[in-house]
């Protein structure tokens, strides 16, 4: 019977030791839960391997999550989202909840499943609207309808056979061009980051037929206009020789992507989905574009995702400082979180002026400062910035982050180099 006693002696201990609440270190977790809420996900990471041991296992696997998510490892982030939901959910409370859902349909969306992403929204509309305010309600309400329309497209998918050479371009507007081929129909598309879903004019997706519904959404634009907008899809598409399938677009009256007072019509803009799948391309300065069959990995990513926006870690000065990017972008800028985290430097230094911001929606003016002989170090790479306007005006794309990245920075080297699996950009 000596046995036996054992047995259920170590089982009962078994079921003790599981019941008892796991120690967690309060100054630890309330670190780590600041730099979540300010988006420093590179900071998140280090501190989270320095404290894992003093978190339990279900704030360990919540912050996971996130930077999982934010680096680009969307399968291990779901899995982790899974687990604590299986074993945890009695530690969550609605508004916990609403975050890991946000962050799984998030995935879901890079891996271009947009049903279970559109469920998600409508899940956390249906469940937990006791803790949105109106702001998430509109906001996950058109994120549902937008994804929700696409619930029977497939994924999409991407052939890439070779390295491949695009003939690309830049225009007099200094836009990178790329060549674009849809039901035999060829036009140049302008390739940029900053565009958080690829775009095309009424006319222009008609011409290459692509399949129209009827759908409406409100898309926000880059001058924080809402523009009543339908959706599209791709069946096929080819980018110079990569074959990619099952494409989804916002579909734009033509007015809002004509310029009249310039002479210049935006005929389509590939955007973050298409450019992401990619692995990793180099823009080099002549306007050419090189896609690699295969990406390379690097050891130490300066680039993380925060929503369909890719941030980079940027050095000036003593400063580490947080900046989108965007390829579509002519100049760079500082945000208002800048301006509000600088104020006094920023007032006595910059010249406060009334400018013209523009894109997709028209023109707004808008009130900044500007600043001189602004230095960047981005990698090993460091430059100087002429003149970098601190804009007064708070955009959702970048109201975490310290400013964005344009063609000003970019076009001081030979070749942009990003790289979405190894998680960086390069300056050569």
């Amino acid at each position: 019977m000596k046995p036996t006693y054992c047995i259920l002696y170590m089982m009962v201990l078994a079921i003790a030791v599981s019941c008892t609440p796991q120690k967690n270190d309060k100054a630890a977790d309330d670190a780590l839960h600041t730099l979540l809420e300010q988006k420093d996900y590179f900071s998140l990471k280090e501190k989270l391997k320095e404290n894992k041991d003093k978190l339990s296992e279900d704030r360990l696997l919540f912050y996971r999550v996130f930077v999982n998510k934010a680096f680009g490892q969307r399968e291990k982030s779901n899995e982790d989202i899974n687990t604590l939901f299986s074993r945890h959910r009695n530690t969550l409370n609605d508004t916990l909840i609403v975050k890991l859902l946000d962050a799984q349909a998030a995935n879901y969306l890079y891996l271009y499943e947009y049903r279970k992403a559109a469920a998600i929204y409508k899940d956390i509309l249906t469940h937990y609207r006791n803790v949105l305010d109106s702001s998430d309600v509109a906001d996950y309400s058109t994120a549902e309808a937008l994804f929700g329309t696409f619930g029977n497209t497939p994924p999409q998918k991407m052939q890439k056979q070779k390295d491949v050479l695009l003939k690309s371009h830049r225009n007099k507007f200094n836009h990178l061009m790329v060549p674009v081929e849809v039901a035999a129909t060829h036009e140049d598309f302008i390739f940029d980051t900053g565009a958080n879903l690829s775009t095309i004019s009424e006319s222009q997706a008609r011409k290459m037929k692509l399949k129209i519904f009827e759908q409406r959404v409100d898309i926000g634009s880059a001058t924080s206009k809402e523009v009543a907008s339908r959706l599209a899809v791709a069946d096929s598409l080819y980018l110079g020789d990569i074959l990619f399938e099952n494409v989804v677009f916002i579909v734009m009256p033509d007015n809002q992507l004509t310029f009249p007072e310039i002479n210049y019509t935006i005929k389509g803009i590939i955007g973050f989905p298409v450019i992401h799948q990619l692995g990793e391309v180099h823009l080099q300065k002549n306007g050419t574009i090189w896609v690699p069959k295969t990406a390379t990995k690097k050891a130490d990513p300066n680039m993380f995702f925060e929503g369909l926006n890719p941030v980079v870690k940027v050095i000036s000065g003593s400063e580490t400082l947080l900046f989108t990017f965007d390829t579509g972008a002519s100049r760079s800028e500082l945000s208002f979180k800048y301006f509000n985290d600088h104020k006094s430097a920023v007032e006595e230094k910059g010249k406060k002026q009334t400018n013209q911001r523009g894109g997709v929606g028209g023109k707004v003016a808008v009130n900044e400062f500007m600043l001189t002989d602004f230095p960047l170090q981005i990698g090993k790479q460091k430059t100087r910035v002429n003149t970098i306007p601190v804009t007064l005006e708070e955009y959702d794309f970048n109201k975490y982050f310290d400013g964005n990245l344009g063609q000003d920075v970019f076009m001081k080297f030979n070749s942009l180099v990003i790289n979405f699996d190894g998680m960086y950009i390069d300056l050569k």
